[in-house]
């Protein structure tokens, strides 16, 4: 009886899972949206180094990149403007900080990318 109490705790408890929180940031407008704004209008930005990177849907123009939320400190990041996808991640593989991560942030910005924009840290 306590395997079946088991089982149907273990099974109801994975079912419940949080929605995605995923945001887009645009490297032309400036806007941010959450996930679900794009995927009426899912169309992949020509040349983009990840397949995520999409048109913005606010001003047709794009590229529109997803950002990550930091787990160390919570600053909110755009990922795929890596100038070196080799430092994207850290040795987890999970998504590297520029802010946690200085030397990252000091390469993106001596290529005049800006991977934690004011809109996205406020």
């Amino acid at each position: 009886m306590s395997a079946v109490a088991l089982l149907v705790w273990s099974w109801t408890s994975n079912m419940v899972q949080a929605p995605v929180q995923i945001g887009y940031y645009c490297m032309s407008c400036k806007k941010t949206d959450h996930i679900s704004v794009y995927q009426a209008n899912w169309r992949q930005y020509p040349g983009a180094m990840s397949d995520s990177v999409l048109y913005c849907v606010h001003c047709n123009k794009g590229p529109a990149h997803p950002t990550n939320d930091c787990e160390k400190c919570g600053s909110v990041f755009i990922l795929h403007a890596y100038p070196d996808m080799r430092l994207a991640y850290d040795k987890s593989g999970s998504p590297a900080c520029p802010k946690c991560k200085p030397k990252l942030g000091q390469a993106a910005n001596a290529k005049g990318i800006n991977l934690m924009p004011k809109t996205l840290n406020p």
